[in-house]
């Protein structure tokens, strides 16, 4: 790439990374999963434009153009003469409903911020945030007592987890690599309960705050191996492992009383405030993957995951009420009808289904199990080894059964993937 032209391109991801960075943590919400409030949060969050057009499908999926965190041994495939910049963004509808109500709204926030470099033949590093859960959930119900009169008892939930990353993969034969992604995760939660006397001009109105900060290490495992055929064609298999995880918390426990007056609250006491520390307790992942390629042209994969929730627990000394392990199944893939063809004969096409059975069961039998279908499309920049890709996804989370709650999904993603030569030195300019 000539100096201009780097320049050029320095000064796109440089603006890129400004843009995102300031909103990474804050996805702007209107509307959340109301499961959101148990654990750790929503933790289907958007993963990126290429793997969730295929349905989630990752586990053996590599390219020298992108990023796939989903195995680090998939970074084996940069180049080693590359350098890959990886961003993506992500926005969606969501309609909640049960047997009496319905309510929409949005969500938008990034997926991923992610680069990639080769050291040397047989090391590729990655480096990047993602985004882990989110937490964003409120209800209150007003309540007349003989005892208390009218009052209003009303909980909120906010926050979640992010994860800065740094990858490495390790390719000691032909043809199969492994990997290891270290982790800091890190972020807050905050919970509270409220009762309030909004007609009461005597009785004061109380609060029980609980904020949780999270600052952790973690790391999880990868390995791909690809079987070349002989007519050009090669088989996949690609396994993950994270393991079981405690992260530990600073707790910071507060209990007032208040007033309110025009809508603005008015601190009256401060009873309690204790200071305390605690963990979170993360279940292992084991996930396996398989796919069959045609070599620019045709990638076809089914991926399977197992975690054991049924583990978790959101503090050590909580008891954990109605978290099962759960198995989430994926198949996808993806088309390019001709490299050296025209416009669209060069873009590619996505297309796949999930089946998540659910982490959470109430009155042990209703599963919050969830189901999506999808699909996305490649759309390469010309004179680049730059691609835009885009997804399109439904998704149906949950069950009206017993007065529970079904959300339905229609999710948009959009991430750029960027390929440069960096590390080649020319010899003639």
């Amino acid at each position: 790439m000539h100096n201009k032209t780097r320049f050029q391109y320095w000064i796109i991801i440089v603006a890129i990374i400004f843009v995102a960075l300031p909103n990474f943590s804050k996805a702007q919400t209107s509307i959340s999963s109301p499961y959101s409030r148990f654990g750790i949060g929503e933790t289907n969050v958007f993963n990126n434009a290429i793997n969730n057009a295929m349905g989630g499908v990752g586990y053996a999926y590599r390219r020298n153009n992108s990023i796939n965190y989903m195995n680090p041994a998939s970074y084996a495939g940069i180049d080693t003469t590359s350098f890959v910049f990886d961003v993506g963004y992500y926005t969606e509808w969501i309609t909640l409903s049960n047997n009496q109500y319905k309510s929409s709204g949005n969500k938008a926030g990034l997926s991923h911020l992610l680069v990639g470099f080769p050291i040397g033949n047989k090391f590729k590093f990655a480096l990047g945030l993602i985004p882990m859960s989110s937490v964003e959930f409120s209800t209150s119900e007003t309540i007349i007592d003989t005892v208390l009169g009218k009052h209003t008892k009303s909980y909120e939930s906010l926050g979640g987890l992010n994860k800065a990353l740094l990858g490495i993969s390790f390719a000691p034969i032909k043809n199969l690599s492994i990997g290891v992604n270290l982790e800091y995760v890190f972020g807050n939660y905050y919970k509270s309960s409220t009762i309030a006397f909004p007609d009461s001009t005597y009785m004061y109105s109380s609060r029980v705050e609980n904020n949780y900060h999270v600052n952790a290490f973690n790391f999880n495992l990868g390995l791909q191996y690809f079987q070349p055929l002989s007519n050009g064609d090669k088989i996949g298999i690609g396994v993950v492992y994270d393991l079981p995880s405690k992260f530990p918390t600073d707790n910071v426990l507060s209990r007032y009383t208040f007033t309110t007056n025009a809508g603005l609250e008015y601190m009256k006491d401060s009873i309690h405030k204790e200071n305390s520390s605690n963990s979170i307790e993360y279940p292992s992942t084991i996930g396996l993957g398989l796919s069959y390629e045609k070599p620019n042209k045709l990638f076809i994969g089914i991926d399977g995951r197992y975690m054991t929730w049924s583990d978790f627990k959101f503090q050590s000394n909580y008891q954990n009420t109605y978290f099962v392990n759960n198995f989430k199944v994926s198949l996808g893939g993806e088309w390019r009808p001709d490299i050296y063809g025209n416009y669209f004969q060069k873009s590619i096409y996505r297309f796949g289904v999930f089946y998540d059975n659910g982490m959470l069961e109430f009155n042990n039998n209703n599963r919050i199990n969830e189901m999506g279908v999808s699909f996305g499309i490649g759309l390469p920049i010309k004179k680049s080894n730059t691609m835009i890709n885009l997804s399109f996804e439904y998704l149906n989370k949950g069950t009206k059964e017993n007065n529970l709650i079904e959300e339905d999904y229609f999710r948009i993603g959009l991430s750029f993937s960027a390929k440069d030569l960096w590390f080649f030195k020319r010899k003639y300019q």
